[in-house]
């Protein structure tokens, strides 16, 4: 092998190194932050089977949460944001969207848990973007989102407190009991 099928073999290798980890960054996804505009939930569907379009909610406060049955925290979050829902009602609509990929299991979690103030979202992970889009790697993660669509507060699992720590941050971004 010549010197300069050597080199071109070493850029060719190179090349193909380079354009692999270009490859793999771009199919990584980032978490979301505070302040980004709120991915599209792509194929998720309502209880009623109706599709679900956070973009059907510009000019409202959302509070949007990704959960699962097999989530033992997720069991604990829902029936508190389902407490503090009654609260805002008329400011503030409660999405709980639950990303089993059987709905069925999705439906039963939600019934064993009692859930009725929140709006139920079906969102299978394995045949959907949307959950990854929001990628934060730990759950349940809630989202709130603002009018114009940009999340103002992004929070990753659930603790005891974390209802009223919500509640305060939702009176402060809404205007409380206005």
């Amino acid at each position: 092998m010549t010197h300069a099928s050597r080199r071109n073999a070493m850029t060719r290798t190179l090349l193909i190194s380079a354009l692999a980890v270009l490859g793999l960054a771009s199919s990584a996804v980032a978490d979301v932050s505070v302040g980004d505009r709120a991915p599209e939930l792509d194929i998720a569907k309502t209880e009623a089977g109706k599709a679900f379009k956070l973009k059907a909610y510009k000019g409202k406060w959302l509070v949007v949460t990704l959960g699962a049955s097999w989530c033992k925290p997720c069991a604990k979050e829902l029936p508190a944001w389902d407490k503090l829902a009654p609260k805002y009602k008329g400011k503030v609509t409660f999405v709980a969207v639950n990303i089993d990929n059987d709905s069925g299991k999705g439906k039963k979690f939600f019934s064993k848990l009692k859930v009725k103030n929140l709006m139920k979202v079906y969102l299978p992970a394995d045949a959907a973007s949307g959950d990854d889009a929001y990628a934060t790697g730990t759950f349940p993660s809630t989202f709130v989102i603002d009018p114009s669509g940009i999340l103002r507060v992004v929070h990753k699992g659930f603790a005891s407190g974390d209802d009223g720590d919500l509640a305060k941050q939702l009176d402060e971004l809404t205007g409380g009991d206005e």
